[in-house]
């Protein structure tokens, strides 16, 4: 059973870095590459300082769509514990649901549509590099108590993070650096019979001098 991705797209995921412009010109030479791999693991190694987690790290708004329906929300990247870890908190206004998709899909009663509708939808996701093989890692924790890790890399300007569910499911997230102040995100989730459901959203940055904590 999948989880509805309300703006779980627009949460992120960890969530993570490329470098394109608007018109395909690209915003910068820097690399976008995961740290390299190191063959000791260091213990204690300096804090998260690659390019991808500097562009990120801000408030981010935006609106996207799901199979389940639609809304808008915020997030905030912001690094933790010494740096070594960087995290999204989020949270999104459903401004609209498909009750049939969720009765369908995810066994939903009418009392929780409607609980849901009301309550809205909040993210955690909380990101690092693995000393080890280099590659991004991944947690997410929701509030309809799902749970996902994920392993992930950098190619270019996009980043790809493979997502496996506790539900059993798993999907593919690809985050794209539109501008420095733009992100694209598509996520893609395989269905039993062969399909593929795809969820999109856009995010731009909050310019602001004080950004709303979600």
């Amino acid at each position: 059973m999948k989880p509805p991705r309300l703006l779980s797209l627009l949460l992120f995921g960890a969530l993570l870095v490329g470098c394109a412009g608007t018109s395909g010109s690209r915003v910068g030479s820097h690399s976008t590459k995961a740290a390299e791999p190191d063959a000791r693991v260091m213990f204690f190694p300096p804090p998260l300082a690659d390019d991808w987690t500097k562009w990120i790290v801000g408030g981010w708004e935006g609106a996207g769509t799901s199979d389940a329906g639609k809304g808008r929300g915020v997030g905030r990247f912001e690094l933790v514990l010494g740096g070594q870890f960087l995290i999204c908190r989020g949270e999104a206004e459903i401004t609209g649901l498909d009750p049939d998709y969720l009765r369908k899909h995810m066994h939903a009663t009418d009392a929780e549509i409607e609980r849901f509708r009301r309550a809205g939808y909040q993210q955690l996701e909380v990101y690092t590099i693995d000393q080890k093989t280099g590659e991004v890692i991944g947690f997410l924790f929701d509030s309809l108590r799902c749970v996902a890790t994920g392993r992930g890399r950098r190619e270019g300007h996009r980043e790809i993070m493979n997502w496996e569910w506790r539900t059993g499911h798993k999907s593919t997230r690809v985050t794209e650096r539109v501008s420095a102040d733009k992100m694209r995100v598509v996520e893609r989730t395989p269905n039993p019979d062969g399909s593929v459901v795809e969820d999109k959203s856009e995010m731009t940055r909050i310019k602001k001098n004080t950004i709303p904590r979600p």
